[in-house]
């Protein structure tokens, strides 16, 4: 039962990024919720588990993009691992550590998918609104869906 209520988290998930991007986007700025759900899923599960969540979620935003496939599945797993090294050294449960790493590690996903990208796709897919304004609109996303999977972690032990 609990893989079911997986598949339709992370369906909802996918659904409400999308949604999110296509009509509430603020002068064509929107908060990552795959990037906010892969790091909250590493810190919530286990490394099996946080790296499956963040292959999936970036599998995910693959099919919705047009550039280099594969290249946010490989980043959004490598960040669920990180996630999981660094939880094992910091409290990663608080919202100041949530809104450092989140900061932090969208900036490093963002130069890893761009070198990514220019190396086998020989693209430019990173505009530099998106990289000034973006890791701060991820931080203030994360706290919020950290608090959603941790109370569906709680009533239902998903995640």
């Amino acid at each position: 039962m609990t893989i079911i209520m997986e598949v339709l988290v992370y369906l909802a998930t996918g659904s409400l990024y999308w949604w999110w991007t296509q009509n509430l986007t603020f002068f064509g700025l929107a908060p990552n919720l795959l990037f906010a759900a892969a790091l909250c899923a590493a810190i919530l599960a286990g490394p099996v588990k946080g790296i499956a969540w963040g292959f999936f979620l970036g599998l995910y935003a693959d099919m919705l993009g047009s550039s280099l496939f594969g290249g946010y599945a490989l980043t959004y797993s490598l960040l669920a691992y990180a996630v999981y090294v660094m939880k094992r050294h910091f409290d990663m449960a608080s919202p100041f550590s949530q809104l450092v790493a989140a900061l932090a590690l969208s900036w490093v996903c963002m130069f890893f998918y761009q070198g990514l990208s220019l190396a086998f796709a020989r693209i430019n897919p990173l505009g530099l609104k998106i990289f000034l304004a973006e890791p701060f609109l991820n931080a203030l996303a994360v706290p919020v869906v950290f608090q959603v999977f941790y109370l569906l972690k709680r009533r239902s032990g998903v995640i």
